[in-house]
């Protein structure tokens, strides 16, 4: 005798789908409850474009085809859709209108789903909601996918980090280039994520100086928020050292300075960065230095104490102690951070490494860091006090004040840098501060050619950064 198979039930199937399948099974009952088996004939339309978006398919069995149109009307691509894949889910999260044809290829059946049911599962189940912006982030991706975001035309993915993607952009009517990142649909649910996602925005809006990531705009689409900043051309300073290792101490000074200046700013706008880390620093081709991803600031208390706050905000290996042990803290944990920062970039290795984040974050909080100039001779006293300074436990006694910071970092010879012996002949050259390793570089090779067939000997005795008072404007 032949056994017959029992058809599956909708809360069977959708346990199957990717997506669903984390969802707990009284709760996909009751999904199931509200939701709808369909059948299609080949030929039938599912949805069509323009139509109201308030349900989506989870495609069952069968095949269809989406075709995507110019604006002509000609179709100029077409996806097809199998078992467990889900159709119509943007519009239905965006209350937008279809944005194309879904027709049946074969027999098709699907489970329908409308939006008053799908929402609170959305709220309770983060991995559903992160599916739902993978799709997303292939429909931007893909060629003939969604290529606008409001006024912004889409050119390409740049990125992906925790909290969601980045894009680069084009504003069509000033033909800049932008960057736009996108809020993951998992925190866009989380009240709290995306809230903290939008003030970040607002924040750094707010903050104008040349060494801080520029804000140009919001947008809200497709079921998320994006906020729409300056492209950055380079690398981060973690990039920089994953490729060199450990940096040359002028150029370490550079960033370090660079860095502070932007921190300096925004502590005296009233707020802390709270999450300051080499992959949060970008750098240019000319040696700019730009601080973003401002999603963890806070404005700084009026009072400091031992009390506790709700979490531990930050990235473990550049936490500050007073972080580390739940006490509310102000701009003091970004300049420990910077610490942190200086002491990799010169010796290629974080002052405390530790297997797990508890042993970290012990560290942080009861060892003494290594003097950095016990594990590299050549860097210049000033630049050693800072790191040893500012990596120092107590926030009370820690290195704070941005006027002395900023005298420390600066290397120049008119700052007390070293100076050529008078017996050598030196090259002076007059540059902006941002340009040191760049200017060195070329002075090295200068020297390297000059000298090849020449009883001159060319030393690079010191470069003289510009500054407001210089009677040269740029590089020389």
């Amino acid at each position: 005798m032949k056994a017959t198979l029992l058809p599956m039930s909708i809360a069977e199937f959708l346990s199957t789908v990717k997506g669903f399948d984390g969802i707990q099974w009284d709760d996909l009952q009751s999904l199931s409850d509200n939701a709808r088996e369909n059948n299609f004939a080949p030929g039938q339309e599912l949805m069509r474009a323009g139509e109201p978006g308030d349900t989506m398919h989870v495609i069952q069995s069968g095949l269809v085809k989406v075709p995507i149109v110019d604006e002509s009307g000609a179709e100029k691509m077409v996806f097809h859709l199998g078992p467990g894949e889900l159709v119509g889910e943007m519009a239905l999260l965006t209350g937008e209108p279809r944005s194309a044809d879904v027709v049946a290829l074969h027999q098709t059946s699907t489970v329908s789903l409308d939006r008053a049911t799908l929402k609170p599962l959305l709220e309770d189940y983060p991995n559903l909601a992160k599916f739902l912006t993978e799709i997303l982030g292939r429909r931007l991706e893909e060629k003939g996918g969604i290529s606008q975001v409001g006024k912004y035309k889409l050119l390409s993915k740049l990125g992906e980090g925790a909290t969601g993607k980045v894009y680069e952009a084009l504003h069509p009517t000033l033909n800049r280039t932008v960057a736009m990142k996108m809020l993951s649909h998992s925190l866009v649910y989380d009240s709290n994520f995306s809230q903290r996602f939008i003030e970040e925005a607002r924040l750094m809006a707010s903050l104008s100086h040349p060494n801080i990531v520029q804000i140009f705009d919001t947008e809200s689409a497709y079921a998320t928020y994006f906020i729409v900043m300056e492209k950055l051309s380079g690398k981060n300073v973690a990039h920089l050292m994953k490729e060199k290792g450990a940096l040359d101490p002028l150029q370490v000074a550079s960033i370090l300075r660079q860095m502070a200046a932007a921190l300096a700013y925004a502590h005296e706008k009233g707020f802390a960065h709270r999450d300051v880390k080499p992959a949060n620093a970008a750098l240019d081709s000319r040696g700019s230095v730009k601080l973003m991803d401002f999603g963890l600031a806070r404005p700084i208390p009026v009072e400091l104490g031992s009390s506790a706050t709700q979490s531990v905000d930050g990235t473990p290996q550049y936490i500050a102690p007073e972080t580390a042990m739940g006490r509310v803290t102000d701009g003091r944990v970004d300049i420990y951070a910077l610490g942190v920062i200086g002491f990799e970039m010169l010796t290629g290795r974080l002052p405390f490494e530790r297997q797990s984040v508890t042993e970290l974050l012990k560290a942080h909080v009861r060892e003494i860091p290594a003097d950095i100039r016990t594990l590299r001779s050549d860097i210049p006293e000033s630049l050693a006090e800072f790191v040893n300074s500012t990596l120092i436990k107590d926030p009370q006694n820690r290195l704070y004040d941005a006027d002395r910071i900023q005298r420390m970092l600066d290397l120049s010879p008119a700052a007390g840098g070293q100076w050529v012996d008078e017996a050598q002949q030196a090259v002076l050259v007059r540059y902006r501060p941002q340009a040191a390793v760049r200017v060195q570089e070329a002075l090295n090779k200068f020297a390297r050619e000059f000298s090849v067939d020449s009883d001159v000997q060319i030393t690079i005795g010191d470069l003289i950064p510009a500054g407001k008072n210089s009677e040269t404007e740029g590089d020389e």
